[in-house]
């Protein structure tokens, strides 16, 4: 257990420490809790080189196996990101085997390793391996899910198969104490059976994405960021009788901001972001969001926002509009937030379209003009419970709405619409570090001209995490009210309650057996209507940790 705890808080606290930056709008350090995850003791003990010598070999096949779905170019980077840490794996190992001390010993290497198989042929394999040296810490992760045809009871679907394939690397870079850099790199392939579709056999989708960012210090009082990134989606609809379709978007994006503080009650920032895209078939598009924000403290516990949205694109030009917020503070274990600001929405394909499974994607959509009220309320009773409530009222002249369209596969068109959501955050530690409960329950409400389609009025989700000597369970749960399937007629498909356990057992230092069933209750459900999810199933396989 405490050799397990501990390599489980040195790969989180590598993970934490690459995200620990206050720019491009994530935690810092602290509110992430790295300095708690941070090991005291470690024993000196080298992992064997014979487990590292599998390990690294399981890597390597595993990454050049689920990279041959992809095209080339793609295909390429998979196997020189695995080829990558084959060859610099025996270099790793001897700087393991040679750190001595304590403080050395939690900077080396760490290697979650998952490989689990299952009805249908389902199978799932997951690496994730994080390391720490001076100045520089990485994280390199693998994702393989696969399954042949799946059923419900007795009942197979046919066309059903598929896999999900992600391979990614993150590093961040101290390269001075004024100056931080953060790159990543991350490639997905995608392969979807469409069931009994009669005008398409599968979807497929290749991501490519490539970002990097700067966080630059000049002095106590003033911080400057700036990054640059690259995308490219490829999307695929395989014709049953036809050619199909397809489409390719060329993103590019660009970033930068700073923060400067005037005393410790008033800090202005700015942050300006830039995206293009290129479009095969459709005019190219480009839009830009500026903000300018001055935070600042009339008392003690009493803050105020103003600032201003300059946003532009090529299809809706300027548009400025307002930022306006409060804050207070007094309250001995809660804190309240409200704001409103009006802004310009622009349309992003990664988001609209290729998060989705089953799309026929149109790109010429229009930027929507956003006016939004936001409240926040975060209450930490003590070290056992704690709760954030978020309320949002917006109103949007360009709500994106998805349709069916011939080939029963959606796209989306824009329409007037006010959304108003409400959800509740609770972290319960009933016995901290061993047992713990994790729900969010989010109400939304639409009120347009038309049905909003596939969003849920009531959604909620909860997980219980056991964390014992000899076993470690995880019980959750994904529950969400039925949803309208067109905007025009009340079709709808019915409410959902999916369950998922996971249990693993302690069998060796570092081994582990594991355990997984998926839709637990074996409820017959759809996430589109068509498009039947498998039954129940269960999977099963090791855990390495390292």
């Amino acid at each position: 257990m405490a050799k397990l705890y501990l390599n489980e808080r040195v790969l989180r606290y590598n993970v934490c420490k690459i995200y620990s930056t206050t720019s491009f709008g994530t935690a810092s350090a602290n509110s992430l809790n790295c300095i708690d995850l941070k090991p005291h003791h470690i024993n000196n003990q080298p992992s064997s080189q014979v487990m590292l010598q599998y390990i690294k070999t399981i890597f390597l096949y595993t990454n050049i196996w689920g990279c041959m779905g992809y095209h080339v170019t793609i295909k390429k980077l998979c196997i020189i990101i695995a080829l990558f840490f084959y060859l610099v794996q025996p270099v790793l190992a001897q700087e393991s085997n040679a750190q001595s001390t304590d403080a050395q010993n939690y900077r080396n290497m760490n290697i979650d390793m998952q490989v689990v198989y299952g009805q249908y042929n389902d199978m799932l394999s997951t690496v994730n391996l994080s390391q720490e040296q001076e100045g520089f810490v990485y994280l390199l992760r693998t994702y393989l899910k696969k399954s042949n045809d799946y059923g419900y009871k007795d009942e197979i679907y046919k066309n059903t198969s598929y896999y999900q394939n992600r391979i990614g690397f993150t590093g961040n870079v101290t390269a001075s104490e004024t100056w931080k850099s953060i790159f990543d790199i991350s490639v997905h392939n995608d392969s979807y059976g469409m069931a009994q579709n009669p005008v398409y056999s599968r979807e497929e989708k290749d991501n490519v994405i490539l970002d990097w960012k700067n966080i630059v210090k000049y002095s106590p009082s003033f911080e400057m960021y700036y990054g640059i990134g690259g995308a490219q989606y490829y999307h695929r609809l395989v014709g049953t009788t036809t050619q199909g379709e397809k489409s390719r978007v060329y993103q590019g994006h660009g970033q930068i901001g700073g923060e400067y503080i005037w005393s410790a009650s008033n800090r202005f920032k700015y942050l300006s972001t830039f995206y293009g895209y290129s479009y095969e078939q459709y005019e190219n598009d480009f839009f830009c969001n500026n903000e300018i924000v001055d935070d600042f403290n009339i008392t003690k516990d009493v803050g105020v926002t103003i600032g201003l949205n300059a946003d532009f694109n090529r299809d809706d030009h300027w548009l400025l509009g307002p930022i306006i917020g409060a804050s207070y503070k007094g309250f001995s274990n809660s804190s309240f937030i409200l704001q409103y600001s009006y802004f310009m929405q622009p349309f992003k394909p990664e988001e609209l379209y290729l998060q989705q499974k089953f799309i026929a994607p149109i790109y010429n959509l229009e930027p929507a003009h956003v006016h939004k009220v936001h409240a926040k309320i975060d209450y930490k009773m003590n070290s056992l419970i704690t709760m954030q409530v978020v309320s949002q009222i917006e109103h949007s002249n360009n709500f994106y709405n998805y349709v069916t369209v011939p080939g029963d596969v959606l796209t989306a068109q824009g329409i007037e619409s006010w959304i108003v959501t409400n959800s509740v955050m609770l972290v319960l530690n009933i016995v901290p570090k061993v047992l713990n409960v994790d729900a969010q329950y989010t109400y939304a409400y639409y009120h347009a001209d038309e049905h909003i389609t596939y969003r849920p009025q009531h959604l909620v989700a909860f997980a219980i995490t056991y964390n014992g000597t000899k076993w470690k369970i995880n019980l959750s749960h994904d529950i969400a009210s039925s949803v309208y399937t067109s905007p025009v007629d009340d079709t709808k498909l019915p409410s959902r309650v999916v369950g998922y356990l996971d249990l693993q057992r302690k069998m060796l230092e570092g081994f582990f057996a594991y355990f997984r069933v998926e839709n637990l209750y074996n409820n017959r459900y759809y996430l589109r209507e068509n498009y039947p999810e498998s039954g129940i199933k269960g999977l099963f396989g090791i855990r390495i940790l390292l």
